[in-house]
């Protein structure tokens, strides 16, 4: 009646008292001020500034609502000059997380559920929402990759599996998802960490969950936002390599000779230079958002592009939203149809070119002076750098030139959409249904000018040189190959949800099932010889040599099996008094990756809270505002592993010899054999917690310590050939991930202009396969260099991906290392604790905040230093040590050419400290009538890095396999740090 009663006054003050303007000041009960708090009259919401202050055209007397998530909304009458006190509620219990088919009040969580919200995304500028959040979650951990367009890599607690996937399940808007939305559009980031949050997923949830709440439309007037920014990307750690003196040195003295190079060469290159440049990034993001009480809307469109700093190196991607909610029967359903397409772009360049830069010596120009490429030819007479010259000095390519002739383009569509409704069949009890699916389709080619690559590395020969290689056959002056891909995935579910409130007791039940198809997708490659040199002529159906020869000119078209998932769900939660809270977790899945004996798990889990500040004992405390203690059990199966199939593979292009003439016939295969028992990868987990407030709320954090097992391990092992020639899968191993984490943050005011805030998170790792049970378990080595040396090998004791290389003992009596009989372990690329900081203040209409990330306990291999076949470049350092017969004790071998050894060496300490961001904000004051806020900003990404790693980046995770890349430099990306300016509006 109450709620009437002021509508009825304010649509009877909106029609006849005058409109005039309302200002005032809205604070915390701690007299904070509450920036971005709404103000409410009606149909008009406008928000408050960073100092608290706010504006609207009311007619004195209107009834205004003051609201923001977690604290108690206050409604009030308009008095120009007010000011309003809003009290948070620090039992914490009503802000919204959400936890997998469905919602929970933050104080009821008992798992491990990290919140980010949009502030916290959209502070720090970037390419990717992950990327943005980096370091703001204990024990997540995440690393970027500044390569254009590239996706960073998150591991959730460590990695549990060797075969298996590594990624965590993605899911928007309560459908799961092949891609995040771009940062702009998202509000709110969940991230589940533990089994007892994780089990209502089932499997697809084994490595975390990263739950995604998009922005919507509110009821109220049209909004719109405005936000761009441009900037510039630098090298951040340039690894300074020999000039052309200290070349011609270290090589002179390889060869016993002071002649062999002469010191007064006519070029100094500096390869690294000549392939990078400025790289610049620019964003804009405009979004309209709106709607009544019966229907709500929101567009959003993001233009993302980039030019990288290897050169050439380029990417766009554009975004487009429309995000929808409808009400019909009296809001008793609601139909929420959303659409996402996203359009990318890119022109790729290799990689490699960094280790070839890093490798080439600065003697060899960019090109000679007639116009030829530069190539590592020396005169023996002079020993000059000469394109006459007959001694070839090394076999590394020009990376200038190899930049020059790589034409890679790439484009892409991805179209995402998902239709949610939700039905109120009484006012306990609803259904929801949500079914979303996201379709990739791709092309790309490669036009490849062999000719003129060729000519590039022969710079004394012309094209009849060239031609005469292939003798009678036709000659092959371009390689052109053009790809087509589409991937499709979709899912559907349907839960009924049960909320009652019996006094003090709260019962809350989930029940449902859940189908999801994935990895269902197409790649066709299609090769053709000798098409136009125009680009506009780079198509198949041009080729001049159309004969189909393997492997030159071939169509190639391969199909995945589709991986279907069927799993039904329950949930059950109890809650009473605010106080005492327990959940548990059912449920059933079935994946067709496995034989069908073996297809169907059960993952069960239970967790339960207690919010000891609701207790009499401690409900006066003038110091303890909020404790609670929680703690979780639950399991869950990692089936989507590399090596598992359900499905017989053959491999063609065998010969076989049949009959009494011993007649070849062509055959096939079967490569290995499937083990009929091989099932799921069982993860089971222990998590215990802590959540408190304290010292009036300005001091917050969490404690957490879990032990995770993950048995059941796939793992690879070798078999006689008479059963497979390849190596068998079975389960039979076992990887521990146990740790804890740490999150505070302190909330303070020096006074009613300036506030502050310092947040920090820590957290610590221990990853180890502890168990391995089969006598046959194969030598499963990896970390290839692409000079015949590995670095890696899955030992039992050891974390995944550890080194396994030869110790350096010493020198021997010509400088060289001598080294152990036996390889050694020697480190994980794995951190065994990962940390940041934050810290920010606002003063007046400033705003300043700075994140830093770290990571300690990880090795890191210097690949590209390693890859070395004799007469390569060296850096600078290495004359200032190396072993002489008076310089015993050096850091460096004597100067050597050949393919080193993989061995310890070559293993640096990875830990560092990263600024990650610095920004400063003004908002200015209101201007004009139209504008709620225009703020201009300053950021730099990355300006700084504190680490003893002497390459371009010890940030190098690749693609997270730890037996591949992960943890090696070679033919990685450099870090950069970006300084870029940006522009925030609001109408």
């Amino acid at each position: 009646m109450k709620q009437f009663l002021y509508l009825i006054i304010t649509l009877f003050s909106f029609s006849w008292a005058g409109y005039s303007q309302i200002n005032g000041n809205i604070t915390d009960d701690k007299s904070l001020p509450l920036p971005g708090a709404n103000v409410t009259a009606g149909t008009v919401t406008v928000a408050a500034d960073f100092e608290g202050n706010f504006s609207i055209d009311v007619p004195p007397g209107t009834m205004l609502t003051f609201s923001m998530i977690g604290y108690k909304d206050v409604t009030v009458a308009a008095l120009d000059g007010m000011k309003v006190t809003m009290k948070e509620d620090t039992s914490e219990l009503n802000e919204v997380v959400v936890i997998g088919y469905g919602t929970k009040k933050a104080g009821s969580i008992t798992g491990a559920v990290t919140q980010l919200k949009a502030a916290d995304i959209v502070k720090t500028p970037s390419q990717s929402a992950i990327q943005a959040i980096q370091g703001r979650a204990a024990g997540v951990n995440i690393v970027a990759s500044d390569e254009p367009g590239a996706q960073p890599t998150i591991r959730i607690r460590g990695i549990g599996t060797i075969l298996g996937g590594r990624d965590p399940l993605f899911i928007v808007d309560g459908v799961e998802s092949g891609a995040l939305p771009s940062p702009n559009e998202i509000a709110t980031i969940d991230i589940l960490k533990d089994a007892s949050s994780l089990a209502i997923y089932g499997q697809k949830g084994t490595n975390g969950v990263v739950i995604v709440t998009t922005k919507k439309g509110k009821s109220g007037k049209l909004t719109v936002n405005y936000d761009t920014y441009y900037g510039q990307k630098f090298i951040q750690n340039k690894v300074e390599m020999a000039d052309s003196f200290r070349f011609a040195y270290y090589n002179n003295y390889v060869q016993g000779s002071t002649t062999y190079f002469s010191q007064e060469q006519p070029y100094n290159t500096d390869w690294f230079d000549e392939i990078t440049g400025v790289g610049e990034v620019a964003s804009h993001y405009l979004s309209l958002a709106g709607g009544n009480e019966n229907a709500t809307y929101y567009f959003g469109a993001t233009n993302y592009k980039e030019k990288g700093i290897l050169n050439g190196t380029e990417f766009e991607r554009t975004n487009l939203n429309s995000r929808n909610e409808f009400k019909i029967l009296n809001g008793r359903v609601k139909i929420n149809p959303n659409i996402n397409i996203e359009i990318t772009k890119a022109t790729d360049k290799p990689n490699s070119a960094f280790t070839t830069a890093y490798k080439q010596s600065p003697i060899v120009p960019v090109r000679f002076a007639n116009g030829r490429w530069g190539v590592p030819l020396r005169n023996p007479d002079t020993g000059l750098i000469d394109i006459n010259g007959s001694d070839r000095f090394n076999n590394v390519g020009n990376p200038v030139a190899q930049l020059y002739y790589t034409n890679d383009q790439s484009r892409g569509v991805r179209l995402s959409g998902s239709m949610n409704a939700e039905a109120k069949i009484f006012d306990w009890l609803k259904y929801t249904s949500s079914f979303g699916a996201s379709y990739f389709v791709g092309k790309s080619f490669s036009f490849n000018p062999s000719s003129d690559i060729w000519l590039s590395q022969n710079a004394t020969q012309d094209l009849e040189d060239y031609e005469a290689t292939f003798g009678s056959n036709e000659v092959i002056y371009n390689v052109l190959t053009q790809r087509r891909n589409d991937d499709y995935l979709w899912n559907w579910d349907n839960y009924f949800t049960f909320n009652k409130v019996f006094g003090k007791h709260e019962v809350t039940a989930t029940l449902g099932m859940s189908r999801t198809t994935k990895n269902n997708g197409e790649v066709l490659n299609g090769t053709r010889r000798n098409v136009p040199d125009q680009t506009n002529y780079w198509y198949l159906d041009f080729s001049s040599y159309n004969t189909v020869t393997a492997p030159g000119d071939v169509v190639r078209n391969s199909h995945t099996t589709p991986i279907v998932s069927i799993a039904y769900f329950g949930r059950a939660e109890y809650e009473y008094d605010n106080k005492y809270l327990l959940s548990a977790v059912l449920r059933r899945e079935g994946v067709s990756t496995f034989q069908s004996a073996k297809q169907w798990q059960i993952f069960p889990a239970v967790s339960a809270g207690w919010v000891i500040s609701n207790e009499s004992f401690l409900k006066e405390s003038k110091w303890i505002d909020y404790l609670k203690l929680r703690g979780g059990y639950g399991e869950v199966g990692n089936g989507y592993t590399r090596d598992a199939t359900n499905g017989v593979v053959f491999a063609a292009g065998l010969n076989y010899a049949f009959g009494a003439d011993q007649a070849i016939f062509p055959g096939s295969a079967q490569p290995y054999e499937v083990d009929e028992n091989l099932t799921w990868e069982i993860m089971r987990e222990i998590d215990l917690g802590i959540d408190f407030k304290a010292l009036n709320n300005r001091l917050s954090g969490t404690l957490e310590a879990y032990n995770r097992q993950s048995t059941k391990l796939i793992v690879p092992t070798d078999v006689a050939d008479v059963i497979s020639p390849d190596r068998v899968v079975v389960n039979a191993g076992e990887v521990v991930n146990k740790g804890f984490e740490a999150s505070l943050r302190w909330d303070g005011k020096i006074n009613d202009r300036f506030t502050y805030w310092v947040s920090g998170n820590y957290s610590y790792n221990h990853n180890e396969l502890t168990k391995v049970e089969n006598s046959n378990f194969a030598n499963y080595i990896g970390g290839g260099l692409g000079n015949g040396a590995f670095t890696k090998q899955v030992l039992v004791g050891q974390p995944l991906g550890s080194f396994y290389v030869f110790q350096v003992t010493g020198f021997d009596s010509n400088g060289a290392f001598t080294y152990s009989a036996e390889r050694v372990a020697a480190g994980s690329y794995l951190p065994k604790y990962t940390y940041g900081i934050s810290l920010g203040f606002n003063y007046r209409n400033f705003d300043f905040s700075t994140d830093l990330y770290g990571v300690g306990g990880n090795k890191v291999y210097n690949g590209k230093k390693a890859q070395r076949f004799g007469g390569e470049n060296v850096e600078y350092d290495y004359l200032d040590s190396f072993w002489t017969p008076s310089t015993p004790n050096a850091e460096n071998p004597s100067p050597y050419n050949g393919i080193p050894v993989a061995s310890t060496y070559f293993i640096e300490d990875g830990s560092y400290l990263r600024v990650n961001n610095i920004t400063l904000g003004y908002t200015l004051p209101k201007l004009l009538k139209p504008i709620d806020k225009l703020r201009i900003y300053a950021t730099a990404i990355n300006p700084f890095i504190f680490t003893k790693y002497s390459g371009y980046s010890p940030e190098v995770l690749n693609d997270g396999d730890p037996l591949g890349s992960a943890g090696i430099e070679l033919d990685a990306y450099p870090t950069n740090k970006t300084f870029l300016l940006g522009l925030n509006v609001s109408f």
